[in-house]
């Protein structure tokens, strides 16, 4: 994997040695913006969900949790999972969820990296926030969930008691007595290798920390924890070289080029872990993993069936002719975060 931050090369033609890459100086003029950065420890699923559905020309400018942020636009992208047609997973059609992944994990990638120090003041080198927010929809993408038949979302149904008709729920996996964890390993690889063949997408399920296995002893969590700690030293490097952005009391102004910076970093990780899935480099499960390194060996092919279809937030579902891809859903403008 290639570096991730850029070195700290000097300009052409500054005088000062001063690099003219630097982070700290890329936006003028040196202002303090009040914008609170919403760090790793505070990642929020919801949050991310809405950020992604909310349309990509709405500027969200405020969090729910920290207040002003640093402005982006919303993802624009209304799925709202994946359904699998009557007969190919039981015998009636199954739905799977659409899980808000943060491409860089809050907690175990960035809140473990070095990163915080040049994103918040409470760390004592900057005067303020930048601003970023672990839940924007840069950093954000939804993955197909374990379908729900099998899993956790709970069910409605009608008993009668003492004559009198109640409305109850239970897990979909107690009410059809099949849960995910009863499945054989080759049912649970079946499953999951065809919801990957059919969406091109890594199924979203456990908490990222396995080794990708086959000889490497990384993990997704590692990897983008890489990543943060590559931008922390860059912005180090940055720092011995930067009189520029110093204020009277020694600290620096907010380098609010960073957000960009992580954002970069995000892309990089979202074209990873997208595409198709011989061409995965990262892997967010180890379905994943096992599903991309078993196609690369031969032992299996990815072929598109059109037995899955995605779902979108207001209730479209699109089908394409056999043969073709599907196209983005059509943008609408949503509400303000």
């Amino acid at each position: 994997m290639s570096e991730l931050g850029e070195g700290a090369a000097v300009g052409a033609g500054a005088d000062d040695g001063h690099p003219a890459d630097c982070t700290f100086c890329a936006e003028s003029p040196r202002e303090l913006k009040g914008y609170k950065t919403k760090h790793g420890l505070l990642k929020d699923e919801d949050e991310l969900e809405r950020n992604l559905w909310t349309g990509t020309d709405v500027l969200i400018t405020r969090d729910n949790k920290v207040g002003p942020i640093y402005p982006l636009p919303g993802g624009g992208d209304l799925t709202a999972g994946w359904l699998a047609n009557e007969g190919v997973l039981e015998e009636m059609a199954v739905r799977m969820g659409a899980a808000p992944h943060h491409i860089i994990p809050g907690k175990a990638a960035m809140a473990e990296s070095t990163l915080d120090q040049w994103t918040c003041a409470k760390e004592g080198m900057i005067k303020e926030d930048i601003g970023y927010s672990i839940d924007c929809a840069n950093n954000g993408i939804f993955l197909p969930h374990l379908p729900e038949i099998y899993w956790t979302r709970e069910i409605a149904y009608e008993v009668e008691n003492d004559g009198v008709r109640e409305t109850r729920k239970k897990p979909m996996a107690q009410y059809y007595g099949q849960t995910w964890e009863g499945l054989s390993p080759t049912s649970k690889q079946s499953i999951t290798y065809l919801i990957m063949a059919e969406t091109w997408l890594q199924v979203h399920f456990s908490d990222h920390s396995a080794a990708y296995g086959g000889g490497s002893t990384l993990s997704y969590d590692t990897e983008t924890k890489e990543a943060c700690d590559q931008l922390s030293d860059l912005m180090a490097n940055f720092d011995i070289v930067c009189e520029r952005s110093k204020d009277d009391d020694g600290k620096r102004y907010p380098p609010y080029a960073l957000v960009h910076r992580i954002n970069a970093a995000s892309q990089r990780f979202r074209q990873r872990i997208t595409g198709h899935p011989e061409a995965w480099r990262s892997w967010v499960s180890p379905f994943a993993s096992a599903y991309s390194r078993d196609i690369r060996t031969g032992r299996e092919r990815c072929t598109k069936k059109l037995l899955i279809e995605r779902l979108f937030k207001d209730g479209y579902r699109r089908k394409p002719p056999k043969g073709t891809r599907r196209a983005p859903p059509k943008k609408r403008r949503s509400a303000e975060s």
